[in-house]
C-alpha cells in the first residue's frame, strides 16, 4: 500500500492483467471468459493470490445465477435518477458500460464482507487453484500508474473519500476522455454520497438475503494457509463496499 501525498489517502496496489503470473493468471483467465475486462475488486484482491482464488469461488458459484443478476440489477435500479446522467454521448456511453458491472461487484462485495465477518453460514470455498484457460480481455484499462491522469485521480479520491481508483476511472482516462468526465460527475458528488449510504445499506441487506454456495470466509483462509491476510483483506472489502456504492451512483443514470 502506497500513499497518496497530495490528499493524504492510501492507494491499494492492484495487480493489472499483463502483470498477472501462476493463480492470479489463471484466475484472471477465468474472468475474462466471463466478462470483458478484470474488475478492480478482483485486481485488489490479487495481492493476496490465495484470497482471490476464495472471492473467486465465491463470485464463481453465483455469478450465473437468477437470484444474483436480479439483486444487482436491483441495487442498479434503485439510484438510477439520483445524479445528471454526462451531456456527452461519448462519455455517457463509456460510462453506462460499467454500470452493471459495478452493480455486480457491489453485490458481491458485499457478500464477500459478510463472509469475512462470518455472517453467512454455509460451506467455506475450496482454496484449489483453478485451472488456466487462454482468455484475452477485449478493453483492457491502463493501470492508475500508467495513466496520464494523476491530478484527475487526486482528485476523484478526495471527492468520493476513498483510496480505490476505480476500472470506470482508468478507461476513461485511457480514452483521454476522464477530464471532461470528471467536471461534470464531480459536481454530483454530494448528492452522490448521500444516495450511497443508503444502497450501501440495500447491497449488504441483498447479500444477506442471497443464498451463497461456498464463502471465502475466515476458516477458508487459515485452510488456504493464509490466515493472518484477514485483516488487510478485510481492510480492501471496506474500501470497496464504500466506494463502489458512491461510484455507482455517480455512473447508474448514464446508463438509462
Amino acid at each position: 500500500m502506497t500513499t497518496d501525498l497530495t490528499h493524504r489517502l492510501a492507494i491499494y496496489p492492484m495487480v493489472e492483467e499483463a502483470d498477472a503470473v501462476g493463480v492470479v493468471a489463471a484466475v484472471y483467465g477465468r474472468i475474462l471468459s466471463r466478462m470483458p475486462l478484470v474488475p478492480s475488486l478482483f485486481k485488489s484482491f490479487a495481492v493476496c493470490p490465495a484470497y482471490l482464488v476464495l472471492a473467486w469461488r465465491q463470485a464463481d458459484a453465483v455469478f450465473d445465477r437468477d437470484d444474483f443478476g436480479d439483486g444487482a440489477a436491483r441495487l442498479r435500479a434503485s439510484v438510477a435518477r439520483e445524479v445528471t446522467p454526462p451531456p456527452d454521448v461519448e462519455v455517457r456511453d463509456t460510462v453506462g458500460r460499467f454500470v452493471a458491472p459495478l452493480a455486480r461487484m457491489l453485490l458481491l462485495s458485499a457478500g464477500l464482507h459478510l463472509a469475512l465477518d462470518g455472517e453467512l453460514e454455509t460451506a467455506s470455498a475450496d482454496a484449489a487453484p483453478p485451472t488456466a484457460v487462454d482468455a484475452v480481455a477485449e478493453h483492457p484499462a491502463p493501470s492508475q500508474w500508467q495513466a496520464d491522469a494523476a491530478d484527475v485521480f487526486g482528485r476523484i479520491r478526495r471527492a468520493l473519500q476513498t483510496p480505490i481508483i476505480n476500472s470506470i476511472w482508468r478507461e476513461l482516462a485511457g480514452q483521454g476522455q476522464l477530464e471532461h468526465a470528471w467536471s461534470h460527475l464531480e459536481l454530483q458528488v454530494p448528492a452522490a454520497l448521500q444516495a450511497a449510504d443508503r444502497l450501501q445499506a440495500a447491497a449488504l441487506d441483498a447479500a444477506r438475503a442471497m443464498q451463497w454456495p461456498v464463502v471465502a470466509d475466515a476458516d477458508a483462509l487459515r485452510r488456504a494457509g493464509v490466515g493472518d491476510a484477514a485483516a488487510g483483506i478485510a481492510s480492501i472489502l471496506d474500501a470497496y463496499i464504500k466506494t463502489l456504492p458512491r461510484v455507482l451512483v455517480l455512473a447508474a443514470s448514464s446508463a438509462e
